[in-house]
């Protein structure tokens, strides 16, 4: 079975290249008639890759690649005639590679020596892009020096030290834009050169130069965060670059906000304890691990507050909590006010079903029969619903001014259902029976409260995250 799917799948393969072949020339002899021999040779040759031994292909290659030869270096010596070396070459190398195809299957004819021909040309373009590229190195045209050298020693390796000066030209327009604190048009001219010569030292060098003084610039703006990452990407460049990793050291530090979450103001005759949401959102914001902030642990907040407070419960105003802050050197403070909680118990209130349950029973002859009984039960239910209602800020400690805020509503039901049913257990459909010993009363207030707080927690935490990324 294996041989024979894989016999046909070699038919199958040899099918359609046979049909793309004979396509190919249906093609080539086509673009032959309109005249296109280069073409039509081009897809002479297709149909021979995909079919070597295909006669009539071979057959119509040896009479149009002469002809494909004779207009190719009709087209470079017509190139020559008007100076264009650079589609002279472009000709002359299609010449070579076509000859050279031609030569695999056997079609050999006289030619000129294009290698020759190539040659000539390429010194011929070679130092026409030399000549240009001198031109606009005495101008100080640097990008227009480093672009035509490069073509010159594209055409010759290093063409009169072409490559040498592509390089220096680039090293003079970084430098030039550089002294300008044209710093992102700097690096591009630095760049360039590590695009063609990989590791070149100097070009390493200037490039760390241009982002430590990029990031002594930031620094001054107190733009420390960017500053920070243009004198790290100085030392990835040039490890030691002078004193890029202090200057580093220092937008960090300045970069880094000093930040205090602390217990949320509560406004309700609810006993709420506003510790608990501060440390819930301190929680989530710690595992965030953000790079540029330095959270207060929550043990030093609470000793900060309860030297503000009477009790733990008493309140703080919110130029206290600023004033304190100020004095530990915090950036900003987040807190907030837990403005109501609602609570709302539904009574307790039952259904009642009728579950039909299949029992076998003897009948008066002794024998099995099946007969449906109707099982009653009552299911219970009680729930409570809390409501709770917030406001966050983050405060900017030197000026008091609210840097971030929002306002949060959130609820939560908590239900009790549970079954009435002194019967067997098995009386009860399957999906009914886990509330048979099902707790009677909803969870206690607290326990509601907290739960929710903790939700809430979550929902700010992300807000909070997300301000000092």
């Amino acid at each position: 079975m294996k041989k024979a799917c894989l016999f046909f799948i070699l038919i199958s393969i040899a099918l359609t290249g046979c049909s793309s072949s004979k396509k190919a020339l249906k093609e080539a002899k086509k673009l032959a008639d309109a005249g296109l021999y280069v073409e039509a040779a081009e897809q002479n040759l297709k149909a021979l890759r995909e079919k070597p031994d295909f006669k009539e292909a071979l057959v119509h290659l040896r009479e149009v690649g002469p002809k494909a030869y004779y207009e190719l270096i009709k087209r470079g010596a017509t190139h020559e005639a008007a100076d264009n070396w650079d589609l002279a070459v472009k000709e002359y190398k299609r010449v070579g590679n076509l000859l050279h195809k031609f030569s695999r299957h056997g079609v050999v004819f006289e030619t000129v020596n294009v290698k020759e021909r190539l040659a000539r040309a390429k010194q011929k373009a070679a130092a026409y892009h030399y000549t240009r590229a001198e031109g606009f190195f005495k101008k100080k045209r640097w990008q227009n020096a480093a672009f035509a050298y490069l073509k010159a020693h594209d055409h010759i390796d290093n063409y009169n030290r072409s490559f040498n000066k592509a390089i220096q030209s680039f090293l003079n327009s970084g430098n030039q834009r550089l002294a300008a604190k044209k710093f992102r048009k700097a690096l591009d001219a630095f760049h360039r050169i590590l695009e063609i010569a990989t590791g070149h030292r100097k070009a390493e060098q200037k490039i760390a130069e241009t982002h430590y003084l990029l990031g002594k610039q930031f620094y001054h703006e107190e733009r420390f965060r960017e500053a920070l990452e243009q004198f790290e990407f100085a030392r990835e460049f040039v490890a030691d670059f002078r004193d890029a990793a202090l200057w580093a050291k220092r937008a960090y530090e300045n970069a880094v906000q000093y930040v205090g979450i602390f217990p949320f103001l509560n406004q309700t005759r609810v006993s709420i304890d506003g510790y608990f949401i501060a440390s819930e959102i301190g929680h989530h914001v710690n595992q965030a691990d953000l790079k540029f902030l330095d959270l207060l642990p929550h043990t030093e907040i609470i000793g900060l507050v309860s030297e503000l407070r009477t009790s733990r419960y008493s309140s703080v105003s919110e130029s206290e909590l600023l004033s304190v802050a100020k004095k530990e050197g915090m950036n900003s403070i987040v807190w907030g006010k837990i403005r109501d909680v609602s609570i709302k118990d539904e009574p307790e209130s039952f259904t009642e079903y009728e579950h039909k349950k299949t029992t076998t029973v003897k009948d008066t002859s002794g024998n099995d029969v099946e007969k449906a009984v109707s099982i009653f039960y009552r299911e219970y239910t009680k729930s409570r619903r809390v409501k709770i209602e917030l406001q966050t800020m983050i405060l900017d400690t030197e000026t008091g001014k609210y840097l971030d805020e929002h306002r949060y509503r959130e609820e939560i039901i908590d239900q009790a259902r549970w079954i009435a049913y002194q019967g067997s257990i098995n009386d009860l459909p399957r999906n009914k029976r886990k509330y048979l010993d099902a707790p009677r009363n909803v969870r206690p207030e607290y326990v509601v409260i907290d739960e929710l707080l903790q939700k809430i927690g979550e929902r700010i935490s992300r807000k909070v995250i997300r301000f000092y990324k």
